[in-house]
């Protein structure tokens, strides 16, 4: 946290960027075995990690804590990871499919409780190399 004490820009930018990494790296995994239907699930939860950051601005904004900056580079770092990823599916030709999944499973039970930090777990457990 360089020094300061409290959750930094810097602090959010470095996690994230380290994140990306893994994300990218999997989902370049994911396009090779053009699998779909987990490329979707992958978009659809990191799209809830938005929603969670969204809610909790919210909510430090009614407080007087919502620190601008670092919420700014946080929803922009995620959508930044979720463009390159979207990239990736168009360059292989895998856009219609992950698209129609990424609508279905928006909303569906499958997905419900599950978070970015335990969507990592879930594929370490399953021997997916990082």
């Amino acid at each position: 946290m360089r020094g300061e004490g409290r959750y930094s820009v810097w602090t959010a930018g470095e996690e994230l960027y380290v994140l990306e990494e893994e994300l990218f790296k999997k989902a370049a995994q994911l396009v090779e075995k053009k699998d779909c239907y987990e490329l979707a699930r992958m978009l659809v939860v990191i799209d809830k990690e938005v929603y969670k950051y969204e809610e909790e601005a919210r909510r430090l904004r009614l407080t007087g804590e919502l620190d601008l900056d670092v919420y700014r580079e946080l929803i922009s770092s995620y959508n930044g990871i979720r463009q390159k990823i979207f990239k990736l599916i168009n360059e292989n030709k895998l856009s219609n499919d992950v698209s129609r999944l990424f609508k279905l499973m928006r909303f569906s039970n499958e997905v419900a409780g599950l978070y970015l930090a335990g969507y990592l777990q879930e594929l370490n457990s399953q021997g997916v190399s990082l």
